[in-house]
């Protein structure tokens, strides 16, 4: 790194096949950086300390990791065989009859976790078989930073977070707090943690439940077999807080002076409350008021995991990093296309309207749209959403916080000013 004292993350949000967005934004990122229109994983995992993923972000880590290119990583999304190898669906004989019952009322799993384990050994042979703790020297590019991995997963039966970390010297690590509170002397075995596979890691990470997967992840961890539902349901869909926190409890051992953060995300759409004053373009901008019962509120609850607001967790890191707030944060940046209803105010008056070139029936299907989006017609509007983002055509950027308007209040308004901080990370003078 140009100054060893300055500490990069990348943060990957989960978000199923939506994590697309990811790839196509660090393709167009590392073009106009770097002029690399397609870099290896290894060349974009080099350029950072830390990659924190969760779910479909941690495909893309461990994608990464196998050193695809980026173009190759893109077709794991675009290719509906492949995604459907991932999403495997449940047959009739492996539905019970209370969840074939459920899948009436929309609810209920329709894949099978077994299935996706299989599928990412094999879209991910060469990491398949190797150690977390080995990750750091396999892909470590000559002359560059040794990069560090923590991935998300929620164990099942302790029902708490586990952090599938490649650094087992980690001062985040529990035996790590415990060796520094009880002064105990360094450990001489690796902690457990850092011997499971990476794929078994992004598994666990990968496996959302209710509503999308049948049953719990599950591989050997030291012997014992353990459980693992998405990192998701830890509260951490977007995972910087946690990314932000591991850099912290390492910042005296890394001797870390600053610390940089790029956040991924994987595309959101909003709608207005259904009492919104302003006059809307179309119906569809407002949210219906549907009373809650027993049959809506358990569907909510089976999709929540991926509704964690990632503005939360981003602006509760950046205020950690930066508590001085400046509006416009040139180390901590977050970039996600966020599909919202836009303020007019014009000779008509003021009114919400759709950006431009996203029309009415795209914002229903992708308000519509979940995690799980398979078919190709579903895929090809999520990459409408991504290219109108990346070029600056009308989706705006995610603030870290918006005003009353839902504009920029903190953070990047757009992908060309976030772009824009991101390229002065590596210009000569940093």
């Amino acid at each position: 790194m140009p100054n060893p004292k300055t500490y990069r993350i990348l943060s990957l949000d989960g978000g199923g096949s939506w994590a697309l967005i990811q790839v196509k934004c660090l393709r167009k990122l590392f073009a106009e950086t770097f002029n690399k229109p397609d870099p290896t994983g290894h060349e974009v995992l080099a350029e950072f300390d830390l990659v924190a993923a969760n779910s479909g972000g941690s495909l893309v880590a461990a994608a990464m990791a196998e050193n695809l290119r980026l173009s190759e990583i893109e077709k794991i999304f675009d290719d509906e065989k492949l995604r459907s190898r991932v999403f495997s669906r449940l047959n009739f004989f492996e539905k019970s009859l209370l969840s074939s019952a459920a899948r009436i009322f929309k609810i209920g799993a329709k894949y099978a976790t077994k299935r996706k384990h299989k599928a990412l050994k094999e879209i991910l042979p060469g990491i398949a078989a190797i150690d977390l703790m080995n990750i750091p020297n396999h892909i470590q590019v000559v002359g560059k930073t040794k990069t560090h991995l923590l991935i998300i997963g929620y164990d099942y039966y302790r029902n708490r977070a586990e952090m599938f970390r490649t650094d087992c010297d980690s001062l985040a690590a529990t035996s790590s707090i415990e060796r520094k509170v009880k002064n105990l002397p360094p450990i001489i075995q690796s902690p457990s943690d850092c011997l499971v596979s990476l794929v078994d890691a992004i598994h666990a990470s990968s496996t959302a439940p209710v509503n999308y997967f049948n049953e719990p992840a599950t591989f050997m961890v030291n012997n014992k077999l353990k459980y693992y539902w998405d990192g998701g349901v830890t509260g951490n869909n977007n995972p910087v807080l946690a990314a932000v926190t591991e850099a912290i409890c390492n910042r005296e051992q890394y001797k870390i002076e600053n610390i940089q953060v790029l956040s991924i995300g994987t595309g959101t759409v909003s709608q207005l409350q259904s009492d919104e004053e302003i006059p809307v373009k179309y119906a569809e901008l407002k949210a219906k008021h549907e009373e809650p019962g027993l049959i809506k509120d358990i569907q909510k609850m089976g999709t929540s995991i991926l509704n964690d607001p990632p503005d939360t967790a981003a602006f509760i890191a950046y205020m950690i990093l930066h508590p001085s707030m400046p509006a416009k944060p040139i180390d901590f940046i977050r970039m996600n296309p966020v599909l919202r209803p836009i303020l007019i105010n014009d000779i008509k008056g003021k009114y919400w309207d759709l950006p431009n070139e996203i029309t009415k029936d795209d914002y229903v299907a992708l308000n519509a749209m979940d995690m799980d989006a398979v078919e190709d017609k579903e895929v090809s509007l999520i990459k409408k959403l991504c290219d109108n983002w990346l070029a600056n055509t009308g989706v705006p950027n995610q603030a870290i916080r918006s005003d009353s308007s839902l504009n920029c209040l903190l953070g990047h308004a757009d992908f060309n000013t976030a772009k824009t901080d991101f390229k002065n990370w590596f210009s000569p003078a940093k």
